[in-house]
C-alpha cells in the first residue's frame, strides 16, 4: 500500500516538480553566460559605483564578489531559483493534510487499510525528495554553463621587453592600443564542485519551509489559509533578515530568523578560498582557535529546524480530530 501512496503523491507532484527543475537549470545556465559575457575589470568598475553601506547587505566583501565564483554564487540568491524552492516547499508542504481535507479526499484515502502516519510521511518523503531535486537542478545548471561557456576577457596590448627591468618587468602596457578580446572556457576558471556546498544550503532552505508549511498544514482544515499563514511567516522572516543587515541599531533581529542561515554565497567563498573548511562546522585559524561557523552549521540549522516540523507534524495530524466532510 505504500507504493501505491508513494505513486500516488509522484504523480500529484510530477509536473510542478518538473517545472520548478527546468526553470532552475534554464537561469542558473543562463546566468554563468551573462557572467561569461561580463569582464571582471568591467565588474569591478561596476561595483566601485555602488556606495560602501550596500556592503552591509552581504556577507562576503566585494573583493571576492568580483571573482567569477563570486558573480555565480549570487545565482542561489536570486529570486528565480529562491522562488522556485519556495513554491515547490510551499505547494507540496501545504497539501499533505489540509489540501486532503479542502478537497474531501483525506476521507477516502483513509477509509483504506493505510494509517494516518503513512499517509503523512509518504507525502514528506516524496516532497523532500523533489526539494532535493530542485535544489540540484540549480547545481546542474550551473554545470552546464561551465561546460559550454566561454569567459570573454579583454588584454591590453604590451610591448615585450628583452631584458626584465626592476619594477617594470618584462612587459610594458601600450596604453593607447586597442585591447585585444580573449575567449577562455570556464571550465579553466570555474570548478563546478565550488557550488555544492550553496546547493546543500538551498536544499536545507527549501526543507525548512517544507517542514513548516506541513506543520501548518497538519493542524488546518483549509488550504488556502494554511498558505497563507506559511506565506505571511516568510514575509516576516525575510524582512527581520533584511531590516537586521540594514540597520546596526536593531542587528538583533536576525538572530530570530531561520532566514539568517541561507547563507550560499559565503559557502561557495568558503570552498574556494579555504577548501578544507567546505564541509566543517566551524572554520578556524592556523593556531586552531575559532574565527567563524562553517557552512555545516547553517546546513544544519536549516535542516534540524525542517526535520522538527516534519515531526512536529506527524504528531500533530496523528492525534488530532478529523472534521467531518461538508
Amino acid at each position: 500500500m505504500m507504493r501505491v501512496l508513494i505513486r500516488r503523491r509522484i504523480h500529484e507532484a510530477k509536473w510542478l516538480l518538473l517545472a520548478c527543475s527546468v526553470a532552475n537549470i534554464w537561469f542558473c545556465w543562463v546566468r554563468v553566460w551573462i557572467v561569461s559575457r561580463v569582464d571582471t575589470t568591467r565588474f569591478k568598475q561596476i561595483l566601485d559605483l555602488l556606495p560602501d553601506d550596500w556592503q552591509k547587505f552581504l556577507t562576503v566583501d566585494f573583493a571576492w564578489m568580483i571573482t567569477y565564483p563570486g558573480r555565480v554564487s549570487l545565482a542561489y540568491e536570486e529570486l528565480v531559483v529562491v522562488g522556485c524552492i519556495s513554491i515547490w516547499a510551499i505547494a507540496r508542504g501545504s497539501d499533505c493534510v489540509s489540501g486532503e481535507l479542502g478537497r474531501g479526499t483525506m476521507e477516502m484515502l483513509l477509509a483504506q487499510p493505510v494509517s494516518r502516519f503513512a499517509a503523512i510521511t509518504t507525502q514528506a518523503m516524496v516532497t523532500i525528495i523533489g526539494t532535493a531535486v530542485v535544489a540540484g537542478s540549480a547545481w546542474v545548471g550551473n554545470w552546464l554553463g561551465i561546460l559550454t561557456t566561454s569567459a570573454k576577457q579583454e588584454v591590453t596590448a604590451s610591448w615585450q621587453l628583452p631584458i626584465p627591468l626592476p619594477l617594470v618587468g618584462s612587459e610594458i602596457p601600450i596604453p593607447f592600443a586597442e585591447p585585444k578580446t580573449e575567449y577562455i572556457p570556464m571550465t579553466e576558471l570555474l570548478d563546478a564542485s565550488l557550488f555544492l556546498p550553496a546547493t546543500v544550503n538551498l536544499f536545507a532552505f527549501g526543507l525548512m519551509i517544507a517542514g513548516f508549511s506541513a506543520m501548518m498544514s497538519a493542524w488546518d482544515r483549509y488550504r488556502w489559509r494554511t498558505i497563507g499563514i506559511v506565506v505571511g511567516v516568510y514575509f516576516l522572516q525575510s524582512m527581520a533578515k533584511l531590516a537586521g543587515m540594514a540597520i546596526e541599531e536593531i542587528s538583533w533581529l536576525s538572530y530570530l530568523t531561520a532566514f539568517t542561515a541561507y547563507e550560499p554565497e559565503l559557502a561557495v567563498r568558503v570552498a574556494d578560498l579555504t577548501p578544507e573548511f567546505a564541509w566543517s562546522f566551524a572554520i578556524t585559524t592556523a593556531d586552531g582557535s575559532w574565527q567563524a561557523h562553517g557552512p555545516m552549521t547553517y546546513h544544519c540549522i536549516l535542516g534540524g529546524l525542517g526535520l522538527f516540523f516534519y515531526a512536529f507534524a506527524i504528531w500533530i495530524f496523528t492525534r488530532r480530530d478529523l472534521p467531518a466532510p461538508l
